[in-house]
Order: structure tokens, then C-alpha cells, then sequence
């Protein structure tokens, strides 16, 4: 995971879009998250966002990829710390370099026994 620190002002949105599993905590105030489903974006004017209040030393992890403000609750700047987890993608294709690794090798070694037979 990638943490960074970010300071939030009131009355100022930091709105920016965030994958799955972003962590958002707030350090030393409150902070406030809305957010959307994304499955309901094309319904803009009949679902209301999904609005958070994070208490101080609070978290909150975002349960899917969406497009998040964040605000500051009260009348002085918030420290927060936004946790991005890291891509998914990536892990997957390790998982998939290793499968084709697996079968690849145990290929080679059915066509070197069958070579063995052939010859022997």
C-alpha cells in the first residue's frame, strides 16, 4: 500500500478518484467522505451520495472504485493519511506468469519422456 499524507481545509473539497480498498484516516480531526456506487452513476438525480464522517484516529476503506471527496469537518485543517492499495493487476498477472511457467515446464518434461520412450 502507498500511504500519503495530505492536509484538508474547510470548506475545500479534495475530490480525486480512488480504487477499492483505499484506506482514508483522519490524523488529528474530522473529516467527511461522499462518495457514489458507481453501478448507480447513471442515476445521478434519483441516489444521493454516500456521505462518511470519519472521527479523529477513525478509518474508513472504500468498498469499491469510485470518485471520492474529501473535506475537512470543522473550522480548522484536518491531517489525513489516504492508504491506496496496491494494483491488483499486477498480482494477478504474476499469478498468471506462474501458471504458464508450470504448465510450460510440465510440457517439456512430457515431450522429454516421451523422446526417452521413442528413442529408448
Amino acid at each position: 500500500m502507498q500511504a500519503i499524507r495530505q492536509c484538508f481545509y474547510p470548506g475545500k473539497f479534495h475530490a480525486q478518484h480512488q480504487r477499492a480498498g483505499t484506506q482514508v484516516v483522519a490524523i488529528d480531526g474530522a473529516l467527511r467522505l461522499t462518495y457514489r456506487d458507481p453501478a448507480l452513476d447513471w442515476l445521478l438525480n434519483v441516489t444521493s451520495p454516500i456521505a462518511v464522517d470519519i472521527e479523529e484516529g477513525g478509518c474508513h476503506v472504500l468498498p469499491y472504485d469510485t470518485f471520492v471527496e474529501i473535506e475537512a469537518v470543522g473550522f480548522s485543517a484536518v491531517n489525513g493519511l489516504v492508504s491506496v492499495p496496491g494494483r491488483r493487476s499486477a498480482v494477478i498477472a504474476v499469478i498468471g506468469k506462474g501458471i504458464a511457467w508450470f504448465e510450460s515446464h510440465v510440457r517439456a518434461n512430457g515431450q522429454r519422456s516421451a523422446k526417452r520412450k521413442i528413442q529408448g
